[in-house]
């Protein structure tokens, strides 16, 4: 009965460690070509990205969006992505029209939720603004980054795991009752 009490947890905790990766690939991911180091008021800026599936494939989406809100809530902003020849890519014209901070997050289509950016603070307007794409910095990737090491704990905690099945299985027989001694 201790053994297969045993196996099953065993079991049940390697398919919970297995299944990490799993989740944290499931959905779709946006990636910028690049963003702006430097958000200001009035500017419009061109926003190249890729939407893909489990993170690597390209998903051409029904429809796409970045949208914006003031975090006092008084300002939503909506960008329609507009696809191009490339299969999964959008751009988007976005401006700000206030100072302020804003969460954003991209709309990655009816199938998926959409894909979280976090706060952008946008800066006064400069002189002479207008359309411009401004300086880029790489985008980043913050899936990308924690996957290897959510990858390398699991397997790591399977192999602890099994390598102390056979001293568990020792220490239960010891507490296992025996017949009386005499």
């Amino acid at each position: 009965m201790q053994r297969r009490l045993l196996t099953a947890i065993l079991a049940a905790l390697a398919l919970v460690a297995l299944s990490v990766p799993a989740l944290a690939k499931g959905g779709a991911v946006t990636k910028f070509d690049s963003l702006p180091t430097d958000w200001h008021a009035g500017q419009t800026y061109a926003l190249g990205y890729m939407i893909k599936m489990d993170g690597v494939e390209p998903y051409k989406a029904d429809s796409t969006a970045i949208l914006a809100n003031s975090l006092d809530g008084k300002t939503a902003l909506a960008f329609p992505g507009v696809a191009d020849a490339t299969a999964g890519h959008y751009t988007a014209q976005v401006s700000f029209p206030a100072v302020g901070t804003y969460s954003w997050k991209v709309t990655q289509g009816s199938f998926f939720a959409a894909f979280d950016l976090g706060t952008i603070s946008v800066l006064p307007a400069i002189a002479g603004n207008g359309s411009a794409a401004g300086p880029a910095a790489p985008a980043t990737d913050p899936l990308g980054q924690a996957l290897p090491f959510a990858g390398i704990a699991a397997a790591l905690f399977i192999g602890f795991a099994l390598g102390r099945a056979p001293a568990v299985r020792r220490r239960l027989a010891t507490l296992t009752p025996r017949a009386t001694r005499a």
